[in-house]
């Protein structure tokens, strides 16, 4: 368990929707059965340097509200520096006083409308992200209505108002890989295989920043 990579899943504080207390214990579940060593907290001081410094991967499962400077360039200056960062659902609706942050993501929410079944594709199955994946799935969610704000490469999306929409896409930052995915609002979604197939990968999948840097430093001799 020394090797198990340290995960940070960083939760919102709403009550009614997004409902951190009824999430928690799911993350906690499926990320630990994946083999993770998990701390799950509400507490944004946690992104400050000094915290942040030893987890190889940040989950963000946040709504609504800001940080402090110190509080975003700890999260920020971790992620450049060569780690990972999985943002889900809310995450895009987060921490807006943040330019950074909201770059960082990717994209940010505007609207949604009524929760319904919504049949999502992956467009990329061979991505590390999306393995085990089922290509073509169907499910209830609140779909997520963007801005996007940055380039990222597409791996799921779906269609709405006869308009194709990113649902899941990756994107370098700095040193560091950034996975969203507009999934996730209650915990139907995340009771779905494939939504947890999907975090898991991409905890994997963006932690592998660490030794990437590591790579570039030996190479360019730092």
């Amino acid at each position: 368990m020394s090797d198990a990579l340290n995960v940070l899943v960083m939760g919102g504080r709403t009550k009614g929707f997004h409902d951190f207390a009824e999430m928690a214990p799911i993350y906690e579940a499926f990320l630990v059965a994946a083999g993770f060593k998990v701390k799950i907290t509400e507490d944004r001081d946690d992104f400050l340097a000094e915290r942040i410094k030893d987890f190889d991967a940040i989950v963000d499962y946040t709504t609504g509200e800001e940080l402090s400077p110190t509080q975003a360039g700890g999260l920020i200056g971790h992620i450049v520096s060569g780690h990972g960062f999985v943002g889900v659902h809310s995450a895009a609706d987060s921490f807006k006083n943040s330019q950074a942050y909201m770059r960082m993501v990717g994209g940010v929410f505007l609207t949604h409308p009524p929760t319904i079944p919504h049949t999502f594709k992956v467009t990329k199955p061979d991505h590390p992200c999306m393995v085990g994946v089922e290509e073509e799935f169907t499910m209830p969610e609140e779909l997520y209505l963007m801005d996007y704000l940055t380039d990222f490469d597409t791996l799921m999306v779906t269609e709405f108002n006869s308009f194709r929409l990113p649902m899941a896409w990756v994107k370098p930052y700095g040193f560091g890989r950034i996975f969203y995915t507009a999934l996730g609002h209650g915990a139907p979604q995340h009771a779905n295989p494939n939504f947890q197939t999907m975090v898991v990968n991409a905890i994997r999948w963006s932690s592998e920043a660490k030794a990437v840097r590591a790579k570039c430093k030996e190479i360019g001799g730092w």
